[in-house]
């Protein structure tokens, strides 16, 4: 099995664990071990893109990191959505990996966190919404292809991304973070490209 395999059931399987658990299960839990946490966040995390193209996805592995922001942050206890909205930037690359081209992703980003309680004590889900730019650079000339892919030629497009992740408490305010995402972009026609991120959370 692959790494990036790996990755990917890993990121599924923390996005989604928290789906099993009731409401009623979540109002119970105990105060959580990572509340309350402070109003940044910092993200370093592993990135997996597969990047729709005409038959087939073409999979690229980068680096990323996101810097959050919660102005109205006061602890897991607070009721109101501002207290669960946090906006910052992210940023992430793909070297060439012998797939002739490397790419580049910005912009700025919502969470928002599901649950008033982490589930547990230690898991939150997360649902957020992304935009900025993502662009390639083509090692080699461009291809001409009757149907548009982007790793065809250099381009910039913009993008909105949605998503859907978990953080899971480690030790102290230490987390761990994954996302699943679908990354669409608008350039010539709209397309949807599937990423997944796995990395560590440090708030400060």
């Amino acid at each position: 099995m692959t790494l990036s395999t790996r990755v990917m059931i890993s990121s599924l399987m923390l996005a989604f664990a928290s789906s099993f658990a009731t409401p009623a299960e979540a109002q119970t839990m105990l105060v959580s071990v990572i509340r309350p946490e402070p109003g940044r966040m910092l993200d370093g995390y592993y990135s997996h893109y597969r990047f729709s193209t005409p038959g087939d996805r073409v999979g690229v592995d980068g680096i990323g990191a996101r810097l959050m922001w919660n102005p109205a942050r006061a602890d897991y206890g607070t009721t109101a959505l501002p207290s669960r909205f946090a906006v910052g930037m992210f940023g992430e690359y793909a070297p060439e990996q012998d797939k002739g081209f490397s790419v580049g992703h910005v912009g700025v980003q919502g969470d928002i966190n599901v649950l008033k309680w982490p589930l547990y004590g230690r898991v939150m889900p997360v649902a957020s919404l992304g935009a900025g730019v993502l662009w390639t650079n083509r090692a080699g000339p461009a291809i001409s292809s009757p149907e548009f892919s982007l790793v065809d030629r250099s381009l910039r497009t913009f993008t909105l991304a949605p998503s859907f992740g978990t953080r899971v408490g480690l030790w102290r305010q230490l987390g761990l973070r994954a996302d699943v995402r679908d990354v669409v972009t608008f350039r010539d026609r709209t397309l949807h490209h599937v990423s997944f991120a796995t990395g560590l959370s440090l708030p400060f």
